[in-house]
C-alpha cells in the first residue's frame, strides 16, 4: 500500500512539473513548448525531487524532528543540484542529446546545473515540505488501498509504454531493427541459394553417372558382337 501510494505521488508530481515547465518556456518563448524527456505529460526529474521531499517529510514526521526552513532549503538546494546533474549527465551519455543547457546562465557547471536554478529548485522544496506534500500526502490517502494499487499499476504500465517508444525513437531502435532484418534476410537468400545450387550441383553429377552407367552383361554382349 505504501508503495502504490508513492508511486501515485510520483507521476503527480511529475505531471505538475511538466505543466510548470512547459508554461514557463512557452512564455519565455513565446511558443508552445512541450517539455519533458518522454512523450507523455510528465517530468519523472520533478517527481524524484518531489518524492525525495515527501519521503524527507515523513522521516520528520516519524522521528518528531522540527528542521528549521534554512535545513529544508539547504538539502532541497544540493539534493537537486545532484539529480539534476546526474541526470543530465546520464541521458547525454544515453542519447547524446541536451534536455537542458545552462551555459548562458551565470555561475554553471558544464551547463548542467547553476547556481540560479538550485537556488530556485531550493524554495520549491520550501513550497513542496510546507504545503504540497501534506496535501498530497491528505488526498492520496483517502484513495482506498485497492484502488491505489490500481491506479499505480496503470501509471506504471502508461509509463513502461511511454518509455518504450521514446528510448525506440531516441536510439533509432526502428532503423537498426529493420537494417538487421535486411541482413538477415540477404544472409538467409545467400545460404538457400548456395545450398539450392550444391543440390543442383549433385543431382546433375548423379544423373550422369545413371546415364553414363551399363551393366557389365551388356558391355561383354557388345563386345562379342553378339
Amino acid at each position: 500500500m505504501w508503495l502504490s501510494r508513492h508511486i501515485i505521488i510520483f507521476f503527480v508530481f511529475s505531471f505538475l512539473g511538466w505543466v510548470w515547465e512547459s508554461i514557463y518556456c512557452t512564455l519565455c518563448k513565446l511558443k508552445w513548448q512541450a517539455r519533458g524527456f518522454l512523450y507523455g505529460p510528465i517530468c519523472p526529474i520533478y517527481g524524484f525531487g518531489a518524492l525525495g521531499g515527501v519521503c524527507l517529510v515523513e522521516f520528520v514526521q516519524a522521528n518528531g524532528l522540527i528542521p528549521a526552513w534554512w535545513q529544508i532549503f539547504l538539502v532541497s538546494v544540493v539534493g537537486s543540484a545532484v539529480l539534476e546533474y546526474l541526470t543530465s549527465w546520464g541521458l547525454e551519455k544515453l542519447f547524446h542529446a541536451y534536455w537542458w543547457d545552462y551555459s548562458n546562465v551565470p555561475l554553471n557547471l558544464n551547463g548542467r546545473i547553476s547556481l540560479p536554478t538550485s537556488l530556485g529548485f531550493g524554495a520549491a522544496g520550501l513550497l513542496i515540505f510546507y504545503v504540497l506534500a501534506p496535501i498530497s500526502q491528505k488526498a492520496i490517502a483517502s484513495i482506498p488501498d485497492f484502488a491505489a494499487e490500481i491506479i499505480a499499476m496503470l501509471l506504471i504500465a502508461l509509463i513502461s509504454v511511454d518509455a518504450t517508444l521514446t528510448i525506440s525513437a531516441l536510439s533509432e531502435f526502428d532503423e537498426r531493427i529493420s537494417a538487421f532484418d535486411v541482413k538477415f534476410n540477404d544472409k538467409m537468400t545467400d545460404i538457400v541459394d548456395s545450398a539450392i545450387a550444391k543440390t543442383s550441383t549433385i543431382s546433375r553429377f548423379a544423373l550422369k553417372r545413371v546415364k553414363g552407367f551399363r551393366h557389365p552383361k551388356f558391355i561383354h554382349r557388345k563386345k562379342d558382337g553378339k
